[in-house]
């Protein structure tokens, strides 16, 4: 028995160091641009672990993109967490993507797929560049950090929306957008879990704008970057109503909600209509006076002059 005992004792010793010295696994490094695509040349102008290559793209664009893609992933990995990715960026002659990318008349714009950490994007309009890869690259931190499993939608697109109107530098003009919008209504009508990220999206960067983001800029002001990572719409939700309220407050320059504003929007409403009834009888009036029949002449001799 002893003998015994020495050998499950050398044996699980053996195994504890066997796992010791074992490597851990290491992820696979996604495909670079080059890679994928041999059949043209590409210029690496952004490397690390999210790597940017461009194909037929001037050097001065490409040195904008590479700046534009730092500065949002340098944002994005702050944020949400580090996160691998590779972006192709191509230029006016896109033929050698061919059709693997097409979708329907549409034809080739941005591409994106979750599980290869790759994004694909035409640069015909250079404008919409940088907002297009600044939105993508959020949908792959999220994943990521996520677990490599889909995060909640629209969850999801609007956090990616923060990111596209910061690059922009929009958050401001957009405040002051959904400010009005939000006029009348401070209930939460989003809802926060309607379906999941899709592994694969293709989207037109020039129809992708929305004000929305600057929902995420307060959630995060108001509860750290940590909420970045939540997936529970619930939460979301409150957070909405939270914001709706705000956006009243900054409007009405009132730190709690009134309704004031209703007694005030009912007396203008009462002027406009007095003015408008007022000016509708007074053209009543003036066609009355126009469709007067005129004044007979008095009878001959009826009236005596001196």
């Amino acid at each position: 028995m002893m003998f015994v005992s020495k050998v499950l004792a050398l044996a699980i010793m053996l195994l504890g160091a066997g796992s010791i010295l074992v490597a851990p696994a290491q992820a696979v490094a996604p495909a670079t641009c080059p890679e994928r695509f041999p059949q043209v040349e590409w210029n690496l102008v952004l490397d690390g672990d999210v790597g940017v290559y461009t194909a037929d793209v001037p050097d001065a664009m490409g040195e904008r993109f590479s700046r534009e893609t730092g500065i949002a992933s340098g944002w994005i990995a702050e944020d949400i967490g580090s996160f691998e990715a590779v972006v192709c960026l191509v230029g006016e002659d896109a033929a050698f993507v061919g059709d693997q990318f097409a979708r329907g008349s549409r034809g080739f714009h941005a591409h994106s797929d979750l599980n290869e950490r790759f994004v694909l994007i035409e640069t015909q309009r250079p404008g919409f560049v940088g907002p297009a890869v600044s939105f993508a690259l959020a949908h792959q931190a999220l994943w990521q950090n996520n677990g490599e499993r889909a995060f909640p939608e629209p969850i999801a697109s609007v956090i990616a929306q923060w990111y596209r109107a910061r690059i922009l530098e929009r958050l401001e003009l957009y405040h002051a957008e959904v400010m009005f919008e939000n006029f009348f209504d401070t209930d939460a009508v989003i809802d926060w879990s309607v379906e999941s990220q899709e592994v694969v999206t293709d989207w037109i960067p020039e129809n992708n704008f929305r004000a929305i983001g600057d929902f995420v800029g307060f959630a995060v002001t108001e509860h750290g970057t940590e909420i970045l990572l939540e997936t529970d719409g619930a939460v979301w939700k409150e957070i909405e109503g939270e914001w709706r309220i705000g956006l009243r407050s900054d409007l009405t320059g009132r730190d709690t909600p009134t309704t004031d504003w209703v007694f005030g929007v009912a007396i203008a409403v009462a002027i406009l209509l007095v003015a408008v009834v007022a000016i509708g009888l007074g053209l009543w009036s003036k066609h009355r006076k126009k469709d007067r029949a005129a004044t007979a002449p008095p009878l001959p001799g009826f009236f005596s002059e001196r």
